[in-house]
Formats: structure tokens, C-alpha cells, sequence
């Protein structure tokens, strides 16, 4: 069953998210291979999502590709609650993941352009694309060629495996606290000993 939007902290019930869902999927995938390509200076059309409804044709042997794709992905165990007081009020949840990404190169220059995307993505100028998707660069992994043999004839691959950090914000409709009932308690010390005071509270809280 979906969570009903109109819930809100102050009518109780299940909470969904009020804004925009973030970079996921084929999206993410195809966002991350247009930084691929931005920085290698591989056509566009020559860089592609790993896995797609309809998968294209393969390039020739002798073209050079890559297909770019998110493998894993890890979240962090302690997201960020950060609550806004403007109007009613709301909640921001952060989340940072990690994501694992693996491009495979393909074609006679697959090596080279492995070592192109890496270098090219320790550019600090190449990276300020990558954080306006809410990326960002953790590190890669070792270079490893995996030769496929297709129609009797050596296809040179070269896999390049890629860590990458992405700040998921999702906004909930938990409202501010106007007003709290309740009973204070303490405990004072004095030479008979400690003695309970309760007082009773019913202060509102004007809303920021």
C-alpha cells in the first residue's frame, strides 16, 4: 500500500518523502556515463549504461567503448536528521552512499582510455560536474584487462573499477513543536536527603 503524502508529524502515520526523488537506476547510470565521457572525450553515443531495456548493438571490434554501470551500493549507518523551523516546519534526512562502479573499455585503445578516466577524475575542475549531481570522487581500483574471444578473434577489455560518494536529501513533513504538556521532575539534595519536585508544565513554543 502507499504511504499517503498528506500525512504529516501532526496527523500521525507512516511518512513519505514531499521531495523530488533523487538520481537512481538507469539515471544514475547514464548520469555517471556522461561524466565518463566528459572526461575521456569518447563520444557519447560510445558510452553506455551497463544494462539496458533494449540492449544496443555491439561496436566493432576495432571501435573503442565503454559501458558504465553501478554494481553496489552501501549506506552510511547514521543519516543526518536536520529539521528546518521556516513555516510549519520539516525535516531533512542526508544519507551519504557508497556506490561501486565498474567501466569496462572496450576496443584497441581500451587500456588507454581506463588510464584517461582515472587520471582525468583527480582533475579538481573535472569533479565540480560530479558534486553538482551530489557525487563525488572516494578512489579506483587496479586496471585489470579481461580479454573476450568473440568470433574467433580477441576482444581487448580493459575493467575499471571506481568508487564514488552520493548525498541523498529527502524532505519529510515533520512539523515543528508549538506546544508541550507535561511534569517536570528533579531531584534536590539537602541535608535529609534528596526529595522529588514535580512541576507541571503547558508552555507554548511560538513558532521561529
Amino acid at each position: 500500500m502507499p504511504v499517503s503524502s498528506a500525512n504529516t508529524s501532526a496527523t500521525g502515520g507512516p511518512l513519505a518523502p514531499t521531495s523530488a526523488p533523487p538520481l537512481d537506476d538507469l539515471d544514475l547510470d547514464t548520469a555517471i556515463g556522461g561524466l565518463v565521457a566528459g572526461v575521456t572525450g569518447l563520444p557519447g553515443d560510445l558510452v553506455r549504461p551497463r544494462w539496458q531495456p533494449t540492449q544496443p548493438r555491439v561496436p566493432e571490434i576495432d571501435t573503442t567503448w565503454v559501458a558504465v554501470g553501478v554494481t553496489g551500493t552501501m549506506p552510511d549507518d547514521t543519516p543526518a536528521q536536520i529539521h528546518h523551523p521556516d513555516g510549519a516546519g520539516y525535516t531533512v534526512l542526508r544519507t551519504v552512499y557508497r556506490l561501486d562502479i565498474l567501466a569496462s573499455f572496450y576496443g584497441p585503445r581500451s587500456d588507454a582510455y581506463a588510464k584517461l578516466l582515472r587520471d582525468g577524475f583527480y582533475v579538481a575542475q573535472n569533479r565540480e560536474a560530479m558534486r553538482a549531481l551530489g557525487l563525488n570522487l572516494i578512489g579506483f581500483d587496479t586496471i585489470r584487462r579481461v580479454p573476450e574471444i568473440v568470433a574467433a578473434q580477441s576482444r581487448r577489455r580493459s575493467d575499471l573499477s571506481f568508487r564514488l560518494t552520493q548525498t541523498i536529501e529527502r524532505t519529510y513533513p515533520i512539523q515543528n513543536v508549538l506546544q508541550t504538556i507535561g511534569a517536570i521532575q528533579a531531584t534536590a539534595g539537602n541535608v535529609a536527603g534528596p526529595t522529588q519536585i514535580l512541576a507541571p508544565i503547558a508552555s507554548p513554543l511560538p513558532p521561529a
